[in-house]
């Protein structure tokens, strides 16, 4: 998918991704989720991986929106049979909440509680409430977000983060096992999403593939329209795997030597 002149395009179709009363949902469950475990285990690491990945990720969503490289539509806030609309940079915000902090925040805090059944009970709670929810959700033919994979800007970006991860784990590698129990857990529950997102048609792969052209001299590049379950399956594989798993580890491995609990003291890592 990388080194090929093919165009490769991920839709959100429906209204999920301009529903800002669900992106309220998740960012109210991951304050609890930060709330929890300062109050049992007096650890902020969540909260920090929260704010500081919700920041850099709002940002990322808004250079993606002005680049035009991810359209996002206005956000609609519902409340008692009312639609508000709300401020651009707000919604771009609350993208970036959901996007980032709730998904590094649920990777770091039920990564540090694998080990545990009364957690790994609570995540797979979780995730039924996931599937439930997109499943019920009301299914229309309108796209809200059209985002080309593998455009030069996304491939060196996704390249030079995956490259950091590793470099950063092998210069602390007693952090390694608290790094890769939450990658495992954010890949682990994204794929449920993605699945039932795909399965129900909120999730869309379209492939365009690159044509040469006839005439050596020609600049008539043609893209003709082709799909099949191998580049979906593909396609969104890189996504779940790449742009959330190695993508959103980024905000613990650049926040390992100055903010987060050594591993050895951690109250949840202690064997």
């Amino acid at each position: 998918m990388i080194l090929t002149k093919n165009r490769y395009y991920i839709l959100r179709v429906g209204n999920f991704a301009t529903n800002a009363n669900t992106k309220l949902y998740y960012c109210f469950f991951t304050i609890l989720l930060c709330i929890e475990e300062y109050i049992t285990y007096n650890s902020t690491d969540c909260y920090k991986i929260m704010v500081n990945s919700t920041i850099i990720w709002s940002i990322i969503e808004f250079f993606l929106h002005i680049t035009n490289t991810r359209i996002i539509k206005p956000m609609n806030l519902y409340f008692i049979n009312k639609k508000v609309e709300l401020p651009m940079y707000l919604g771009v915000f609350l993208q970036g909440f959901q996007e980032g902090g709730c998904i590094t925040t649920i990777g770091l805090y039920f990564g540090d509680r694998i080990h545990i059944f009364k957690y790994c009970l609570f995540l797979h709670l979780m995730i039924l409430f996931i599937i439930w929810n997109v499943w019920n959700r009301k299914l229309t033919h309108k796209i809200s977000s059209k985002r080309l994979v593998n455009s030069n800007g996304s491939v060196i970006l996704m390249g030079a983060i995956t490259t950091y991860d590793i470099m950063k784990l092998y210069q602390n590698p007693q952090y390694i096992r608290r790094a890769f129990n939450m990658f495992c857990i954010m890949v682990y529950v994204s794929s449920f999403w993605t699945y039932i997102a795909w399965y129900r048609g909120f999730r869309k792969v379209n492939v365009y593939e690159y044509q040469q052209p006839l005439f050596i001299h020609s600049n008539e590049n043609k893209y003709i329209k082709k799909n099949n379950r191998y580049n979906t399956f593909f396609v969104l594989f890189y996504d779940v795997i790449f742009e959330i798993g190695m993508a959103y580890l980024f905000f613990f491995c650049y926040y390992i030597p100055q903010e987060f609990s050594v591993q050895q003291s951690h109250p949840l890592l202690v064997n």
